[in-house]
């Protein structure tokens, strides 16, 4: 089945967001598609000049309808009030108002909701492509394995896509624990955890968890969030805007079974990831914890990788190649990293590592991208 999503942009009292993302929806790149619905659905609130950007708006490219709830529903229920109308449409793109969408954000959709509608361990698409570990707080960088996505075993809610399966599964799951209170016993993040339970993305992520499903990520991001004062953000901040791609293309996506780069709820990739270079990872039950982040009580393999101390460790790594999973497919010999038993390890990772570990991170994008400014100056001065 040939799928092509309806657009469902989400609004509450941010008149001046909801007509960026607008905008940027009008000069998206839509080339080969032909009337595509547009829903503003506007969640109630005092705000009567949201209405008035929603009215104003002209879309140019198909059915326009604009949705006003008379009672507030909350971010939770607005989200999942929208993705329900993947029953009608058959599947969606969410938007909330504080994004902007890159011109080639329809074309990805499309050629990824159609590659992935029957994969069984695919639970939606991501329009956004993660840099940030929001939990360890610290730059994410997935390992390269030649395709255009990666595999991540969180939602995301800033920009997201969805067929009337992958949907529809969710719901069912939902219907059984959407009463049930999530805590930090459960086989969950300690930061998810701690999120309120208005949070759709924490009843999403313990789904995945528990239903052993992933989000499809881009390499480069398709959305950026300009993360302003809204539901759940106090105050306006920049961490989260992402590189967005300008050009449409056809997209290298890859097999869930075969892929590289496969990471689980924490951002830590799946040791199967690299069974196709180290064979011996498979001897072992094995967890990767990078990061420092994992709760060591939740951790149900007998060994782990990982940048805590160990007390007795059967091989170590250095602090060297990033990501740092090089290190061990290279097999750099070190002090930084260790695989050991989980019951040598120390509960948590020491100050002095992670410092080096954000380190490291904090400044490797901004070298690589100051050294092509530097060559593309050379270049024009003619400097060598």
């Amino acid at each position: 089945m040939t799928i092509k999503p309806v657009i469902i942009v989400v609004a509450y009292n941010r008149p001046n967001s909801l007509q960026r993302l607008l905008n940027s929806l009008a000069q998206a790149d839509y080339t080969g598609y032909d009337y595509i619905t547009l829903i503003i659905s506007i969640d109630h609130s005092n705000s009567s000049e949201v209405i008035s950007v929603a009215k104003n708006f002209t879309w140019k490219f198909g059915h326009k309808e604009i949705i006003k709830h008379s009672e507030n529903l909350g971010l939770k229920k607005h989200i999942i009030f929208c993705g329900d109308f993947t029953e009608q449409y058959q599947s969606v793109i969410i938007l909330e108002d504080d994004l902007v969408v890159a011109p080639a954000f329809y074309n990805y959709c499309c050629q990824a909701l159609n590659y992935y509608q029957d994969h069984a361990n695919i639970s939606g698409i991501s329009l956004y492509s993660y840099f940030y570990n929001e939990y360890a707080q610290i730059r994410f960088m997935p390992l390269d394995d030649g395709f255009d996505n990666y595999f991540l075993q969180s939602a995301t809610s800033w920009g997201q896509a969805w067929t009337k399966k992958q949907w529809q599964e969710f719901k069912n799951w939902y219907k059984i624990n959407q009463r049930i209170t999530i805590n930090k016993q459960d086989q969950i993040p300690n930061k998810v955890a701690s999120w309120s339970d208005r949070s759709w993305k924490k009843y999403f992520i313990k789904y995945m968890i528990e239903t052993k499903k992933y989000f499809v990520i881009p390499r480069i991001s398709l959305t950026t969030n300009c993360s302003e004062p809204g539901a759940h953000i106090i105050s306006k901040h920049d961490n989260y805007h992402a590189y967005l791609l300008l050009r449409s293309k056809n997209f290298n996506f890859s097999e869930f079974n075969s892929s590289q780069a496969i990471y689980d709820a924490y951002y830590e990739l799946e040791p199967r990831s690299l069974y196709q270079y180290l064979p011996w990872l498979a001897e072992y039950a094995l967890e990767f914890d990078f990061y420092g982040t994992k709760n060591l009580t939740k951790i149900k393999s007998e060994y782990l990788m990982t940048i805590r101390d160990s007390s007795n460790p059967i091989k170590s790594y250095p602090l060297e190649l990033i990501p740092s999973e090089l290190n061990v497919v290279f097999d750099l010999t070190g002090e930084f990293f260790n695989f050991t038993k989980v019951t040598d390890c120390r509960a948590i990772a020491p100050r002095k590592k992670l410092a080096q570990y954000v380190n490291l991170h904090q400044y490797a994008g901004i070298k690589r991208y100051a050294a092509l400014a530097w060559h593309s100056l050379r270049e024009k001065l003619n400097i060598f």
